[in-house]
């Protein structure tokens, strides 16, 4: 029993709602019954069954039926990218009353949100009472959460116990909805959404994001390619985190006509984006942020392991995104600076065939 619950990391889809993932790979691999796994799902699946057995305060569903207001709950995977992945479904929900309920950082994003009638970052704020709630995941941390705001209330869940293999989140958003909906695939753009909270303009042809948490997903050669790109009259703006001021110091010394905003809150970042036609950058929350604000943009890829079901690989974006994907095995780095400006171009002449 314990080892069929193990294997079913994430929610179960019918055949028909396939999403690319590496779940074939992961669990006939050795990984998946490393200690850190079986006790990460172990831990996961006590505190499910003692809230749920012994309290019985944990009334799983299997579908979303006629339940009209809805709180989800979103702190499984607390990193920007993630939460504009998990949360993309939301827009087949728009005939419902839904809440949110997640982080105080990504809270800000969802301010102005059609979708979400209420935002909050603090269970003491939720006063409400609900048909329904939708936790991400079984993680103690978001049942604990659940038991805090809405103890009573039946609940559907968007994954299972675990989902230690990677997979395309938003595919996964979609097709987990509409399996919870009892809906066939529906004529709806696949992609995140997000709605701009503030108005700040660039005057730039494109946004580059630089920086980045993880060393294999941090590009070390913009200067390159902005010089490249300045040469062709191409006018750049910089954006970025805490972890992307060297580059800009670097940068806005070699190119003193670019601007940079390095530094700047989300809100406005995405603005930013927003307002400039283009943008570039690896993999990770601002590039998903773009592709939530519907620019086209240049996207790097490292050691993506999703694959779709003829085996062939795949990256985190959707065939309703306007993407350039580059992409190497080990890390972003290794992709040269010409052909990231190449990519560029060719995007631009794409918008410009759309257009």
């Amino acid at each position: 029993m314990l080892l069929k619950k193990y294997k079913e990391f994430t929610t179960s889809l019918p055949k028909s709602l396939f999403v690319p993932s590496a779940a074939d790979k992961f669990i006939e691999s050795r990984e998946a019954y490393q200690f850190y796994w079986l006790l990460k799902f172990a831990k996961r699946y006590f505190v499910y069954w003692v809230i749920g057995r012994v309290f019985g305060l944990v009334s799983e569903r299997e579908e979303i039926a006629s339940e009209k207001n809805i709180l989800w709950i979103n702190f499984s995977a607390p990193s920007l990218g993630d939460s504009l992945m998990d949360l993309s479904a939301r827009v087949l929900l728009a005939d419902r009353k839904l809440d949110l309920f997640t982080s105080k950082k990504n809270s800000k994003l969802y301010r102005r949100d059609q979708w979400f009638t209420g935002v909050f970052d603090s269970a003491r704020k939720i006063t409400k009472k609900y048909d329904l709630v939708i936790c991400d995941s079984f993680a103690p941390r978001v049942l604990v959460k659940k038991l805090r705001v809405a103890p009573l209330t039946p609940m559907v869940s968007m994954y299972g116990f675990l989902n230690g293999f990677d997979l395309n989140r938003t595919y996964f958003a979609f097709a987990r909805m509409l399996d919870l909906l009892s809906k066939n695939p529906v004529d709806f753009r696949v992609k995140p959404y997000l709605t701009v909270c503030s108005d700040l303009q660039t005057n730039a042809d494109l946004c580059i994001a630089v920086g980045g948490e993880w060393s294999f997903r941090t590009y070390r050669y913009w200067d390159l390619v902005v010089e490249r790109l300045v040469q062709q009259n191409v006018r750049v703006h910089l954006i970025g985190g805490p972890n992307g001021r060297s580059d800009h110091e670097r940068l806005v010394r070699l190119f003193p006509n670019i601007t940079s905003s390095v530094g700047n809150r989300l809100d406005e970042v995405s603005s930013e984006i927003a307002n400039t036609p283009f943008f570039m950058g690896a993999d990770g929350g601002l590039w998903h942020m773009a592709c939530a604000l519907d620019r086209p943009t240049v996207a790097l890829f490292a050691d993506c392991e999703i694959f779709d079901a003829d085996g062939s690989r795949v990256m985190r974006d959707t065939r309703d995104m306007v993407c350039e994907i580059l992409y190497d095995d080990n890390e972003v780095s290794n992709i040269r600076p010409e052909d990231v400006v190449e990519a560029f171009f060719r995007l631009r002449r794409r918008k410009d065939l759309v257009c």
